[in-house]
């Protein structure tokens, strides 16, 4: 029984190490609506100084885009995003945040790369995941982006329709 907690107590801490994950316009969460016609920002964010591998992707079948990549210092001096794209997966960006034994700037915990999304048609939810080596089939964090109708349209419609409810 202690050897099962020991290796359940290891394989907690490993998979809590290294923690990456995403926010949206500086928030985090899986959801997020966004105006047609609009942008956002995507940011990475590490909670400790361990070097990592990974891919920032717009899921297959999503019409958003990830542009003007931003590599910030804390992502250490052997940074890299190289522009990826699989059939079958997606597109998007190749990372790599690491550093080596010297040298400036260091990997640092916090904000290590950015991004502009934008794209998508009213109606439309886009679906962008960070994968992270060795397991790159499970995104480690992901974030669905609902395209809603920015709200003059909205209001236009509301006015057509008061519009026409007065005519009859």
């Amino acid at each position: 029984m202690k050897r099962l907690l020991a290796i359940v107590l290891i394989l907690v801490l490993t998979t809590s190490a290294n923690a990456v994950f995403l926010q949206i316009d500086g928030t985090s969460t899986d959801s997020f609506q966004l105006n047609e016609g609009s942008g956002a920002s995507i940011s990475i964010i590490s909670e400790d100084d361990s070097s990592w591998l990974g891919y920032l992707i717009v899921e297959e079948g999503g019409n958003g885009i990830l542009s003007n990549v931003a590599i910030l210092d804390a992502a250490g001096n052997l940074d890299s995003a190289n522009p990826y794209s699989e059939a079958g997966w997606g597109k998007g960006y190749e990372l790599t945040a690491a550093s080596t034994l010297v040298g400036e700037p260091v990997l640092a915990t916090g904000e290590q790369f950015n991004f502009d999304f934008s794209g998508g048609i009213s109606g439309d939810t886009i679906l962008v995941s960070l994968f992270l080596d060795p397991q790159y089939s499970t995104p480690v964090d992901s974030i669905a982006i609902s395209i809603v109708p920015e709200p003059v349209t909205i209001a236009l419609f509301g006015f057509g329709a008061l519009f026409l409810r007065r005519r009859k």
